[in-house]
């Protein structure tokens, strides 16, 4: 099988050893693809590609792909991950084999969980989310598509989080909240009640910041 690899920063580098160590020689890496840097900062032996050109010739030649894109873009993520769908790539799943996904009840496709994340029992994960070092999302979420939780967040039981939001650093979200769409939770902050859509929140107890707009760049698929 042979693997197209989306985004050429840290979130790549990591991404390649767990593939490497889950997978081992199942999958071959037909390359990175990034428009926004010009070099890989760290070493590889698979070479970085930028250009439309570049991509469609990656495509042709590959079977598989993971879109290696974190932070505040998994509107990005998902968005970047379908086009991919529609040219006949199928996702990746990335589980770290010292993560715990207890008894959920769905998990979605292309979706990356790191070392110490623990998703408990009847939670339902959808597509291409990321679940960082030592997260925890407890009984009974349900967990939009895109999703970032990031290094050591904490979700309650019975958490609703739309699409494409993120869960910050450290944060804390109390049980029975929901959480929409597009919402950036702030690292360390502690929600205590429902989130609109399309907010940043930050603080204890989280208060609302400002607007949140996702940004989306499909422009290597013109």
């Amino acid at each position: 099988m042979r693997l197209l690899v989306w985004g050429g920063r840290s979130k790549a580098r990591i991404i390649l050893r767990m593939i490497e160590q889950i997978y081992g020689d199942k999958f071959i890496v037909t390359g990175i693809f990034d428009q926004t840097i010009t070099e890989l900062p760290f070493q590889a032996e698979t070479k970085l590609y930028s250009t439309n050109s570049d991509l469609n010739k990656l495509i042709s030649g590959s079977t598989h792909y993971i879109v290696c894109i974190g932070g505040e873009k998994g509107y990005a993520r998902y968005m970047i991950s379908k086009k991919l769908e529609e040219r006949g790539l199928r996702p990746v799943n990335v589980v770290s084999e010292h993560s715990l996904l207890d008894d959920l009840n769905y998990v979605g496709v292309g979706i990356q969980v790191m070392p110490g994340a623990i998703i408990h029992k009847f939670t339902n994960v959808g597509d291409y989310c990321i679940f960082n070092t030592n997260s925890t999302v407890d009984h009974e979420c349900n967990i939009g598509h895109g999703v970032h939780v990031m290094g050591s967040a904490s979700i309650a039981g019975r958490v609703n989080i739309g699409d494409f939001s993120i869960i910050g650093t450290n944060a804390t979200v109390l049980p029975r909240i929901t959480i929409g769409k597009n919402v950036y939770v702030g690292a360390g902050a502690v929600v205590i009640e429902d989130i609109e859509d399309g907010l940043v929140v930050a603080g204890v107890p989280s208060r609302r910041l400002r607007k949140f707009e996702p940004i989306c760049d499909l422009s290597a698929f013109d």
